[in-house]
């Protein structure tokens, strides 16, 4: 299909949508973890009392600022946990091998690339938080050299889903 001056989009343009949208979709689900933490789960908490205050204000861009701002601050966080991390791998596997549309596939790999980029810059900032974070299920302490496993391995295994991709 040929558009304005010269643009062809492939045969299969609506696979390349999905793809698209699927990833920057999956990529933002991470961020609705933070809304269920504020509003659900911890609404005792003291930025979840201030998210609460600017929404009851309809003050939408101070409440979505502040949970950018202060997103550090929650750190029992379902995504960032490796039960889930495991939980989202079987998805993954299932998502990749089975699901026949490029859109649920990117939703699913977006949401684990955002997840592998955020440990791996808080890898590199703040190892002790990050094993709290990612570790805080288990009743026994994380070493440093574990943690370093637990991040190539996790690397290699988004690396090895994506290569099943194409």
């Amino acid at each position: 299909m040929l558009l304005g001056r010269g643009l062809v989009l492939p045969k299969d343009w609506l696979e390349v949508v999905g793809l698209v949208v699927g990833g920057v979709l999956g990529w933002w689900l991470v961020w609705l973890d933070r809304v269920a933490y504020v509003l659900i789960l911890h609404p005792e908490a003291q930025v979840s009392q201030y998210v609460r205050y600017h929404l009851g204000k309809k003050n939408y861009r101070q409440a979505w600022d502040l949970l950018e701002r202060r997103g550090g601050e929650l750190d029992k966080l379902t995504t960032r946990g490796f039960l889930f991390q495991a939980a989202w791998l079987v998805l993954a596997l299932f998502a990749i091998t089975s699901v026949a549309s490029m859109f649920g596939k990117m939703v699913v790999m977006g949401l684990g690339l955002r997840v592998i980029v955020e440990e791996w810059l808080e890898y590199r900032s703040d190892k002790a938080l990050l094993k709290h974070r990612l570790f805080w299920q288990m009743k026994r302490e994380v070493s440093n050299q574990e943690l370093k496993q637990y991040m190539y391995i996790g690397t290699a295994v988004f690396g090895w889903l994506t290569w099943l991709l194409v």
